[in-house]
């Protein structure tokens, strides 16, 4: 069970985090049998404000594991939960802290985006009760929702997409928006809704009402609609809004009860074809976008214009008459999350198959800020800032690819910019001599790099070469379909997760595992003398090498940032950050290492032995780690 200590995903614990486990194995389990949001409540009880009371979460209950627990953890909880305790009774009474208003642009637009940001003391308490609420909610979501929810993300929403044409057979679209959605949720109906599954306690919805209602300094004192785009709730309380459109729309159609039980999904759908008037409809949204997928024009039509009527008259929402269109992908490309998606004729049972790209006119404008970032890079710069710039402008580049990279012309996509960035670069580093240099054989991204024999622009450092990376160092991945059972509340599911997750991570950019931070502070010289450019590098590649793996414990080097040890740090400056110098391991590990009267007898057998051999030549080289 080694590989399963250190999940991808952060594993929170507590005893919020098991009431969350509870309720939500629990509301799965019904959801599973049948049953309805009201037999729920009664059978499994409601979610309270009791819950959240540190009253019955004091001294060894409060620590899931007690043996491992120590004295400063309980003391820790407590002082925590007691701060909690304050914090909901202040929310329980009649005051609410106001919000803070801050605009921001939206891209390619001239109008700003809203967003509130809450105090500290709400922020705290509405994270608490997210940690509670969405366990609750996530059993009960549609299963083709995407945004705002954990373990999804937009290239799931794109696959779907993509099952639905080549299931279905169905090209025809509509691509819907919701008007200014987060800004005129009303805050009556969310609060229905809220009750209806399964959050009954009156303590706990006014809280979210005094949350939902808090005013905006210099502008209100009481806010009547909307939900603060800044608050930690605030994603999944739209989302709990907008179920109401998943249900109503999948009902029609994905969900649709028949008498008759079907084995399999498609054999029903076939069946509802040919025997009912039903208008099929395949919903996939991601927060306030969404689309549905359906075999006509008019059906098309109909559907838009009941929708349409539906959010007005049951939600008070409006589509957006500009983003809202029907089109037929056959021929034109649909916009989606940044995606363009359109159907061409190829190799398929059904004689057409995906083409997808990265929204050109977003593309554009992302290449555009690179080069812009490029030329504002400061023209004193040392040749130890420069480094740190390239590995900047290099992050923004691996972003724009990790998210592009389930489009099956991403390659042909990124050709377009990534010659004139390359040349940009190049002339930004004529003060430093710089050159083209084959990819493969600069230092910088090696898990990118070297499969590539593409020149870049590089600079040389000392004896290696440090170099801009190139828009085209990339290749489609298809993205798998979501499991259903992937959840951050079942063991089952996290295990589902780091499965999937594991081998995008051993492949990730190891250089980038460590903080911005670190990086400038050796550039500027604010470690010692030990902890240098080339200690950088290559502790990367100390990485890349032990596979992402302590080499003490064995664990994941995943979830936190690694620590690179040195085994023999008294050798030469020229020798003591070389490779075979240096070994990954977890923090308590490093330190275990390094600090000779610390015990080690949590540490398993072999495990022991590591870091007494480890010690011992640390011994030897008269100095340790520091």
């Amino acid at each position: 069970m080694a590989e399963q200590e250190n999940y991808y995903i952060r594993v929170p614990h507590g005893p919020l985090v098991e009431v969350a486990e509870e309720v939500y194995r629990a509301y799965h389990q019904e959801e599973r049998r049948g049953r309805t949001l009201e037999e729920k409540d009664q059978r499994n009880g409601l979610v309270s404000y009791d819950g959240l009371d540190t009253g019955e979460l004091t001294g060894q209950e409060m620590i899931p594991d007690r043996e491992s627990a120590s004295v400063e953890d309980t003391a820790l909880h407590k002082v925590m939960l007691g701060r909690l305790r304050r914090c909901l009774a202040q929310m329980d009474g009649p005051e609410r802290e106001l919000i803070q208003a801050l605009y921001i642009d939206k891209p390619g637009k001239t109008e700003k985006r809203p967003l509130g940001i809450p105090t500290i003391r709400d922020r705290i308490v509405q994270e608490c009760m997210r940690i509670v609420l969405e366990p609750i909610f996530e059993a009960q979501f549609f299963s083709h929702s995407y945004g705002f929810r954990p373990m999804r993300d937009a290239a799931m929403a794109l696959e779907r997409i993509d099952i639905i044409m080549h299931n279905s057979g169905y090209y025809w679209i509509v691509e819907g928006d919701i008007s200014k959605c987060f800004d005129r949720i009303d805050h009556a109906i969310l609060l229905k809704r809220l009750y209806h599954m399964g959050v009954r306690d009156r303590r706990v919805l006014q809280i979210i009402k005094a949350m939902l209602k808090a005013g905006v300094m210099d502008e209100c004192e009481a806010n009547e609609e909307g939900t603060p785009q800044g608050g930690l709730i605030s994603p999944l309380l739209a989302n709990v809004y907008l179920d109401i459109m998943d249900e109503w729309v999948s009902k029609q159609w994905e969900t649709k009860r028949t008498r008759h039980q079907y084995t399999q999904e498609q054999g029903r759908y076939a069946a509802m074809r040919k025997r009912t008037r039903l208008i099929p409809g395949y919903l996939v949204r991601y927060a306030d976008d969404f689309i549905i997928a359906t075999d006509t024009r008019a059906h098309a039509e109909n559907w838009k214009a009941r929708l349409q009527l539906f959010l007005e008259s049951k939600m008070k929402l409006t589509l957006s008459q500009e983003k809202t269109l029907i089109t037929d992908i056959r021929k034109n490309y649909i916009k989606f999350l940044g995606y363009e998606f359109k159907m061409v004729r190829g190799k398929s049972r059904r004689g057409y198959i995906p083409r997808t790209i990265p929204d050109r006119n977003r593309l554009k404008r992302k290449a555009e800020k690179i080069a812009e970032d490029i030329k504002k890079i400061p023209r004193n710069y040392s040749q130890e800032q420069m480094i740190g710039a390239i590995n900047r402008i290099n992050s923004q580049v691996r972003g724009i690819i990790q998210y592009y990279k389930g489009c099956t012309w991403v390659n042909i996509s990124m050709k377009k910019y990534s010659r004139w960035l390359q040349l940009t670069a190049m002339r930004r580093l004529k003060q430093y001599k710089g050159k083209w240099i084959p990819a493969k054989e600069v230092r910088n991204l090696p898990r990118v790099h070297q499969e590539y024999k593409q020149k870049i622009p590089s600079i040389k450092y000392r004896d290696f070469y440090i170099g801009f990376t190139a828009l085209t160092f990339c290749r489609w991945e298809r993205t798998p379909p979501k499991d259903q059972a992937e959840t951050p509340y079942t063991e089952e599911g996290r295990q589902i997760n780091f499965e999937r997750t594991k081998h995008k991570c051993i492949n990730a950019r190891f250089d980038e595992l460590y903080s911005d931070k670190a990086a400038r502070a050796i550039s500027y010289g604010k470690w010692g003398k030990l902890n240098n450019f080339e200690f950088i590098m290559n502790r990367a590649y100390a990485l890349n090498r032990d596979k992402l793996r302590c080499r003490v414990c064995g664990g994941w080097l995943i979830s936190s940032t690694p620590w690179a040890h040195r085994i023999n740090p008294n050798l030469p400056l020229d020798k003591v950050n070389r490779v075979n110098n240096l070994v990954s391991l977890h923090k308590k590990c490093f330190m275990a290492v390094n600090n000779p009267c610390q015990g080690i007898s949590q540490f398993d057998v072999k495990a022991q032995k590591k870091i007494i051999g480890y010690r011992e030549k640390l011994v030897s080289s008269h100095t340790r780690n520091k």
